[in-house]
C-alpha cells in the first residue's frame, strides 16, 4: 500500500502527489491519501474517477481520507495530461512571469495562486522551453520563496530560466538568487518574440 500524506498542503500539491503515487504504483495496489483541506479532497477524487478508478472517501475530524485501487497498468500515465488533448499541447511556449502574485484582487491569495501554478507547472505532459522573471517576479527566484524546488526541478529537466538582472538590482536580490541564469531585457525580449506561444501567468 502507498501512503501520500498530504495534510497541510494547499492545492495542487495533494493532487500533485496523488498522481505522483498513482503512476509509480502497480496494478492492483492500494493508495492511502490523506489530506485536510476539502478543496483537494475533492479534486482529487474528481481526478481519480476521471481515470475510470473507483475511489472510496471518509472524513473524520477534519481529515479526508481517500483510498484507491490500481487496476490495470497505465492508470496514471494517462493522467499526465489531466484529459487535455495533446496536441494542444504540441508547439513550443515561454511561461513569462511578471509578478510575485497572480491574477488581481487580495494580495494573500494571489501569492497562494502564483506559488500554486508554478508547483503545477512540472507536473504538465508538455513544459516550456524558457521561464522568463522580471519585476517583481523575480523574487520568486530568490531564498525560501515557496517554489525554488520546484524552479530548480524545471532546471533539471532542461528549462531555461532566466531572470531579470536590473530587476534583482532593483529590488537588491541578486545576492539571494537561487535558481535561474541572470540575463537582461535585450535577451528576454528576443526570446518572447521568437516564441510561438506565451503564457502569463
Amino acid at each position: 500500500m502507498q501512503q501520500v500524506d498530504g495534510k497541510g498542503l494547499l492545492c495542487p500539491q495533494p493532487l500533485i502527489l496523488t498522481r505522483r503515487a498513482l503512476k509509480a504504483s502497480q496494478p492492483g495496489e492500494t493508495l492511502r491519501i490523506e489530506c485536510d483541506n476539502q478543496t483537494a479532497f475533492q479534486n482529487i477524487m474528481t481526478f481519480l474517477k476521471d481515470q475510470s478508478l473507483a475511489p472510496t472517501g471518509t472524513e473524520t475530524g477534519g481529515i479526508f481520507q481517500i483510498e484507491v485501487v490500481k487496476e490495470k497498468q497505465g492508470i496514471g500515465e494517462e493522467a499526465a495530461t489531466f484529459g487535455v488533448n495533446p496536441g494542444i499541447c504540441s508547439s513550443a511556449y515561454v511561461v513569462v512571469v511578471s509578478s510575485d502574485k497572480m491574477g488581481e484582487g487580495d494580495p494573500q491569495l494571489g501569492a497562494i495562486l502564483m506559488k500554486g501554478f508554478l508547483n503545477a507547472l512540472h507536473e504538465q505532459p508538455v513544459l516550456p522551453t524558457h521561464l522568463i522573471f522580471y519585476n517583481a517576479g523575480v523574487k520568486l527566484t530568490t531564498g525560501d520563496s515557496g517554489v525554488i524546488a520546484s524552479l530548480r526541478d524545471l532546471d533539471a529537466d532542461g528549462v531555461e530560466i532566466l531572470v531579470c538582472g536590473t530587476c534583482l538590482d532593483f529590488y537588491d536580490l541578486k545576492k539571494q538568487l537561487g535558481v535561474g541564469t541572470i540575463s537582461n531585457m535585450f535577451t528576454l525580449t528576443e526570446i518572447m518574440a521568437k516564441t510561438g506561444h506565451i503564457v502569463k501567468p
